[in-house]
């Protein structure tokens, strides 16, 4: 089907799919006005979704990619983990310094300043999609259409969780609306502009960028979200139900892009 075609033409065909998926992803939770009970429970799938992506294809992907090269691989999921934490304290620090309040333990400011660790965690990944599209599409076609579903499956639980979380903070819906713009953007840009790296190198060490988004999903799923998921605590049976049904969920994709 794209044998015949520009590189660059098929990548900005994926491109516009990505895209698409995405918006979708992100206009679902912003559909509906929803109490802050629903989307403390919406959060709760999406911490499922971050943690099945991190289980189910983050790990295993890196690990694969590695080879006998294991420890190496874990050493960069730490550095992952610690330059989203090293994100999360910066901006905790920064906030405190310009915050009027006395005591800075306001739920909305909390929620801010999440929703940005999550925004930078995801951001790392949504990069390591682009690279990985772009690897794909010099691959092979078969293995290009391989990848781009399974972008496009997982882009669109990360845009989800992201709009989610977002739901939670009172930023003004127009820069809610930016951020998410910039981040749709990231993977298509990171694509194209790896496109060239990628075809001048030989033995990409693909498991690099794969731990290290690993270690910001760890983070964010584990200490920022799921936290999160379970403030309230009349809903902690709901939130727990619904945290396995978003595993479950990304479990059965990858198991189904797998099989293919």
């Amino acid at each position: 089907m794209f044998e015949d075609m520009d590189p660059y033409v098929v990548l900005l065909i994926f491109a516009v799919v990505i895209l698409v998926v995405s918006t979708i992803g992100a206009l679902i939770p912003r559909m509906t006005k929803l109490s802050m009970r629903q989307v403390h429970l919406m959060v709760a799938l999406s911490a499922g979704i971050f943690l099945g992506i991190l289980f189910f294809m983050l790990l295993p992907e890196t690990f694969h990619e590695a080879h006998d090269r294991e420890m190496d691989a874990v050493i960069w999921i730490v550095a992952g983990f610690l330059a989203v934490l090293l994100i999360d304290v910066i901006l905790k620090r920064r906030h405190l310094d310009v915050c009027p309040c006395e005591d800075c333990n306001d739920r909305d400011h909390t929620h801010e300043i999440t929703s940005f660790t999550a925004f930078a965690g995801l951001a790392i990944h949504a990069v390591v999609d682009g690279i990985v599209l772009s690897i794909a599409l010099t691959a092979g076609e078969e293995i290009a259409i391989v990848a781009l579903i399974g972008i496009s499956l997982h882009k669109f639980a990360d845009v989800f969780a992201l709009s989610s979380i977002f739901t939670l903070t009172t930023i003004a819906k127009k820069k809610i609306l930016v951020w998410l713009v910039v981040f749709i953007l990231i993977t298509p840009i990171a694509a194209l502009a790896s496109m060239p790296i990628v075809e001048a190198l030989e033995g990409f060490e693909l498991f690099i960028p794969l731990a290290i988004a690993a270690g910001t999903f760890m983070y964010v799923g584990i200490y920022s979200l799921l936290p999160e998921a379970f403030h309230e605590r009349r809903d902690s049976i709901i939130s727990f139900v619904l945290v396995v049904i978003g595993i479950v969920a990304i479990a059965l994709i990858s198991l189904i892009a797998e099989i293919h």
